[in-house]
């Protein structure tokens, strides 16, 4: 038995340039999210992958079409997790990270953001730290290493930074913030394939490590109102560092729950 996980966000896919105006985003971009799945599933399943566990990380967490994914995938939906959009990954033996973009403040890059548009800055350990990195120390955290990603060319700079040796897909090409240069979606789909093949083939050589940070973990979170720190700043802990800055420290669960606690629900209370 081998299962990969798959992390799968939206805005790192071919095609998607800006957010759309209401939920759910459209039956589009739902479809072309919903292909690279299917993609970097077939190429798993190629590579000897024999489960598979899909995790839709998107904004309500409701986008990919479950009905389309083969009986070998199980799908995670829904919003308010505990490990933000990586539960179940203890019982996984590797990771694909699908879709994904950059963090808040890269330059050339497609909607680069860190879960949402409140959160102006993310430190782990001093290391800035985006959606790629959040979910590495997480599967690391458990012993489970990330194997593939795929996303817009800034997000493949940025985890190529930290873990150096996975297999990559780079779908499209910032123009701007909200514009990019789109490879065909068809050959972004074979390359993805190709790449899940190859990480399910050397994940079951176990030629990937898993990434762990070193505890206790120093968390640095800015945020863009002085009431979201406020707020966070009631759990015990938690030092504040001026009006928009909080700073926490301790093991990398307590850490995760500091972060989810903010996305999931101070930041949906306004």
């Amino acid at each position: 038995m081998f299962k990969v996980f798959i992390a799968a966000d939206i805005e790192g896919t071919c095609g998607y340039v800006d957010w759309a105006e209401n939920q759910p985003e459209d039956a589009l971009r739902r479809e072309e999210m919903t292909a690279e799945v299917n993609a970097a599933i077939a190429g798993a399943l190629a590579g000897g992958a024999t489960d598979i566990v899909v995790s839709d990380m998107h904004m309500l967490k409701q986008n990919i079409y479950h009905g389309r994914l083969p009986d070998q995938a199980s799908l995670i939906s829904g919003t308010k997790r505990r490990w933000m959009w990586m539960d179940t990954v203890q019982a996984c033996d590797l990771v694909f990270l699908i879709g994904l973009h950059a963090r808040c403040g890269s330059p050339c890059a497609v909607l680069p953001h860190t879960m949402n548009t409140l959160i102006t800055g993310l430190q782990l350990n001093g290391v800035d730290a985006g959606e790629a990195l959040i979910s590495a120390v997480c599967a690391g955290h458990f012993g489970v290493p990330v194997g593939m990603a795929s996303g817009d060319r800034a997000f493949i700079d940025e985890i190529r930074s930290c873990l150096p040796g996975l297999e990559t897909v780079v779908v499209k090409e910032a123009v701007g913030s909200c514009a990019a240069l789109n490879f065909h979606p068809e050959i972004c789909k074979s390359k993805i394939t190709e790449a899940a093949e190859n990480a399910a083939r050397r994940g079951i050589k176990g030629e990937f490590k898993p990434y762990c940070l070193q505890e206790p973990v120093v968390l640095r979170l800015e945020v863009t109102w002085p009431g979201y720190a406020e707020a966070l700043s009631l759990i015990p802990g938690v030092r504040r560092n001026g009006g928009r800055e909080i700073y926490y420290t301790g093991a990398l669960p307590e850490v995760i729950s500091v972060i989810s606690l903010f996305v999931n629900w101070v930041s949906k209370a306004t």
